[in-house]
C-alpha cells in the first residue's frame, strides 16, 4: 500500500536490473579442500539451511563460524552480509561491507551499504566515492545515479543531483522515478518554480493514484500558500481511494490550517524514498528477498518510515511468516495513520500463529482506545468466525453495526457476515433476513448470491430464484472455484447428476486442494455410476483436513457408498474464505 503505482513493465524492469545487479562483481571466492576450508563449508551450508526455514538468528551464528575458520571467504561474507541487511542489522551489515571490499573493492551490496551510510552521517563527499567504486552496469545506472543524486542534494549541489537524474532521461520506464525525485530534489533545495513542474509531471505520469506523489504535491502546495489546491489535490485522491488512510489523515491537517511538513526533510530521507520504491516494485513482482533487502535499507535511512514498514509486513505475510510480520507492524508508530491497520494485521497474523489470547487481548485494547472504530469488532468477528465461535463472532459485527451508525453501502460485508454466523447456529429467519439485506446493500455481490442462493438449495425453496442466483453469481466470477462448486452442488441437490458431474469438475480444476469440493464431486460421480472415481474423490477430500464434521462421512462413503449413506447438508465452499 502507499506506494508509487508503476506500469507492469516499469516493475519487470526494475526487477530485472535489481535481480541481476544487486550482489556480486568479480567471480566470489569458493572454498578449498583442508580441514579449516572443510569445517568453514559445514559451517555456511547450516547458515544456508536456516535462511531457507527463516531462523536468520541461526544462520547469524553458523556465519560468524564459518567466517572464524574462513575470513577472507568472499561468498561467505556476502551471504552473511546480505542476511544481515534482511535481517535489519544493520550495524552488522556495514561492519561486514567494509570486510568485503577489502577483498572485493568493486562489489555493488557492500559499496552501496557504505555510501548510504555516509548519506546517513552526512558524508556526502565520500558517499560519492564509496558509490563510485562499485562495479559499473545496469545495477548502476538505477541505484547507483539515484544514491548519487541524493548525496548531491545532501550536499546542496542542485546541478550534480539533476546531472544524476539525466541517466533516466532516455528510459521511458524510468519517468515517474525521474520526475518524483526531481520534484522532492528541488522542493528540498529550494527551487519552487522547478518542484512544481516536477510534481505536475510525476502527476501526470501517475494519474494521480499514487499516494506518495500526491502526498509530496499537496505539501508543496500548501508550504507556497495554496492550501485550497493542496485540499482539492487531497480529495482527488480520496475520491478515488475513500478509505485511504494516509490520505484521510493529510486531508484534514489540510482543511484544519495547521502547518504542513514537506514529504522528506533531507538527504537521507530522500534516498529512503527512492529505495522504498525499489523495494514496492520488487514486491509487486514476487521477488520477496530482495523486496525486503530494500524495504530494510529505507528504514534504515528513515526509521520512523511507517509505509515502508507496513509494506515489509506485508511482503512477510505474503511468504506466510507470521511472526516477522508482527514484529515490522510494531514499528508503526501510534501517531501514524498505519497504526490502527497495523495493530489490527497484528491481530490476525497473531491469530494465525494459534495465538488467539494474545490477538483478541490487542484488539480490545485497540477498541478501548478508540471508541469510534468498528475495525477491531469486524476483525474480532472474523476471528471467532474463522475459529467457527459463531454466537461470538455475531454478537462482535452487532457491535460494529450498532458503532457504524447511519448506513452505508460497505456495510454489506457486516450483514453478509452476521448472516453466515446466523444460519450456523440455526438462526435460519435471522440469518436469511441479514443476507438478503446484504444483497441489497451490495448491489447483488456474488458472493452474497452464492450464499443465499444455495441456503435456499439446501432448504429446498425457491428453488427457481436460487438457482437463478447461483448462476448469475458464476457468471460475475466464472473463475471462482467455490462459486462454481455452488452451482455444481444445486444441481446435484436437484437431481441433475450429469450436469453436476460437469460443473463439479470445472469446480476441482479451479480449486483442487479443497475438500468439500471434491467430496461433492465424488457424490456427483457416484450417481453418474462412476464409482471408482467417486470412492477416489472421497479418498482425496479425506486427505485434505475436512471439517470435523465429514470425517466419518467421508469414511463411511469409502466403505459403503451413497446406498446407505445419507449426505449431510453442507455449506458453500465459498463461506470458509469469506
Amino acid at each position: 500500500m502507499a506506494s508509487i503505482k508503476l506500469t507492469r513493465l516499469t516493475r519487470v524492469v526494475l526487477a530485472s536490473v535489481l535481480i541481476s545487479g544487486l550482489t556480486g562483481c568479480a567471480s566470489l571466492g569458493g572454498f578449498g579442500q583442508g580441514g579449516r576450508e572443510t569445517t568453514a563449508l559445514g559451517d555456511y551450508v547450516a547458515a544456508r539451511h536456516a535462511i531457507a526455514v527463516h531462523d536468520l538468528k541461526t544462520a547469524t551464528r553458523y556465519f560468524d563460524a564459518a567466517l572464524a575458520d574462513d575470513g577472507d571467504n568472499v561468498l561467505v561474507l556476502d551471504q552473511a552480509l546480505t542476511t544481515a541487511t534482511i535481517a535489519g542489522d544493520m550495524s552488522r551489515a556495514v561492519s561486514l561491507a567494509r570486510r568485503v571490499v577489502k577483498l572485493e573493492p568493486n562489489h555493488r551490496m557492500a559499496r552501496l551499504i557504505l555510501s548510504l551510510n555516509d548519506i546517513r552521517n552526512g558524508d556526502y563527499a565520500q558517499a560519492h566515492q564509496e558509490i563510485g567504486n562499485a562495479q559499473s552496469g545496469v545495477f548502476m545506472a538505477l541505484v547507483g545515479a539515484l544514491t548519487q543524486t541524493w548525496a548531491s542534494a545532501g550536499a546542496g549541489d542542485k546541478a550534480a543531483a539533476l546531472a544524476s537524474l539525466k541517466t533516466f532521461e532516455d528510459k521511458p520506464a524510468f519517468d515517474l522515478f525521474r520526475t518524483y525525485h526531481q520534484a522532492l530534489v528541488l522542493d528540498l533545495l529550494g527551487d519552487a518554480e522547478g518542484a512544481r513542474k516536477a510534481y505536475r509531471e510525476a502527476m501526470d505520469a501517475s494519474g494521480g493514484g499514487s499516494i506518495r506523489i500526491v502526498e509530496g504535491y499537496a505539501s508543496f502546495l500548501a508550504r507556497q500558500g495554496e492550501r485550497d489546491k493542496a485540499i482539492a489535490v487531497m480529495k482527488a485522491f480520496v475520491a478515488m481511494s475513500p478509505r485511504h488512510p494516509i490520505a484521510l489523515a493529510d486531508l484534514k491537517l489540510l482543511e484544519s490550517g495547521k502547518p504542513v511538513a514537506p514529504i522528506i526533510a533531507n538527504a537521507s530521507d530522500g534516498m529512503a524514498e527512492a529505495l522504498y520504491g525499489l523495494g514496492s516494485a520488487l514486491a509487486q513482482e514476487s521477488g520477496s528477498e530482495l523486496a525486503i533487502v530494500y524495504l530494510q535499507l529505507a528504514i534504515w535511512m528513515r526509521p520512523d518510515f511507517d509505509v515502508a514498514n507496513t509494506l515489509l509486513a506485508n511482503t512477510y505475510e505474503e511468504q506466510k511468516l507470521w511472526q516477522f510480520a508482527v514484529d515490522a507492524y510494531g514499528k508503526v508508530g501510534r501517531s501514524s495513520p498505519l497504526y490502527e491497520n497495523a495493530q489490527i494485521q497484528s491481530a490476525l497474523d497473531l491469530n494465525r500463529l494459534d495465538k488467539q489470547t494474545e490477538a483478541i487481548a490487542l484488539l480490545q485494547a485497540l477498541a478501548k482506545d478508540d471508541k469510534d472504530s468498528i475495525e477491531p469488532y469486524v476483525a474480532l468477528g472474523d476471528i471467532y468466525r474463522a475459529k467457527e465461535k459463531y454466537a461470538e463472532a455475531a454478537e462482535q459485527y452487532r457491535r460494529a453495526l450498532a458503532i457504524a451508525g447511519k448506513e452505508k453501502r460497505e456495510h454489506w460485508t457486516l450483514y453478509y457476515a452476521l448472516g453466515i454466523c446466523n444460519e450456523r447456529l440455526g438462526n435460519w429467519p435471522v440469518a436469511e433476513k441479514n443476507l438478503k439485506h446484504a444483497l441489497t446493500l451490495s448491489g447483488e455481490h456474488p458472493l452474497v448470491l452464492n450464499y443465499l442462493g444455495y441456503s435456499w438449495i439446501e432448504q429446498g425453496t425457491h428453488l427457481k430464484e436460487a438457482l437463478a442466483m447461483i448462476e448469475k453469481a458464476v457468471s460475475l466470477r466464472p473463475t471462482d472455484g467455490f462459486i462454481v462448486d455452488s452451482l455444481g452442488w444445486a444441481q446435484y441437490r436437484l437431481g441433475d447428476y450429469p450436469q453436476a458431474v460437469h460443473i463439479l469438475q470445472r469446480a476441482v480444476e479451479l480449486e483442487p486442494g479443497d475438500s468439500t469440493i471434491n467430496e461433492h464431486l465424488g457424490d456427483a460421480f457416484w450417481k453418474v455410476g462412476r464409482k471408482i472415481e467417486a470412492r477416489f474423490q472421497w479418498s482425496h477430500a479425506l486427505e485434505m483436513d475436512p471439517e470435523a464434521d465429514h470425517v466419518d462421512e467421508l469414511k463411511n462413503k469409502l466403505l459403503f457408498g451413497l446406498d446407505t449413506t445419507a449426505t449431510k447438508p453442507t455449506r458453500p465452499a465459498a463461506a470458509a474464505g469469506s
